[in-house]
């Protein structure tokens, strides 16, 4: 979560709405990383269910830099209300993070694109947002922007 960090909801799986794309930018200091290598991580399964070949990277390691594709919630036929969704897609990103040897304090800039929420009455749920994000930012301050959005595509 930039982060760019986008979240989400809708009821009944109409969350393509409210999807908060979540762009993950992270500054990682590794002391051998070199500016001019890059190394391309492949989607995940949640954020290719139907494991298409895309032209897409879940992330991309640009030097000691790792930026973050856009993100939805895995859960989000389940995850109806935007604070549950928010915290999906953290929880998901955490594993990506993870897997790169890498924790959300390790995130300087979060993006928040958020849309309408269907349940109120397509305006955006800030409140609902910032519920699920200070689950996992509570304590720390990363740069962070947040942008109304349209909907959202999913693979």
């Amino acid at each position: 979560m930039t982060f760019a960090f986008d979240l989400k909801g809708s009821r009944g799986g109409v969350i393509a709405a409210l999807a908060m794309t979540i762009a993950v930018f992270l500054t990682v200091f590794l002391v051998f990383a070199s500016a001019q290598n890059t190394q391309r991580i492949p989607l995940p399964a949640s954020q290719n269910p139907s494991n298409r070949d895309l032209p897409i990277s879940a992330a991309v390691w640009a030097g000691n830099t790792l930026y973050v594709s856009g993100w939805l919630d895995p859960d989000r036929k389940t995850h109806t209300d935007t604070a549950s969704q928010t915290v999906g897609i953290l929880k998901d990103i955490q594993k990506l993070l993870e897997s790169q040897k890498l924790t959300l304090g390790d995130v300087a800039m979060i993006r928040v694109y958020l849309g309408g929420d269907p349940v109120k009455s397509g305006k955006m749920d800030f409140d609902g947002m910032m519920a699920g994000y200070s689950q996992f930012f509570g304590t720390t301050e990363q740069a962070r922007t947040h942008h109304g959005a349209g909907g959202s595509a999913r693979c």
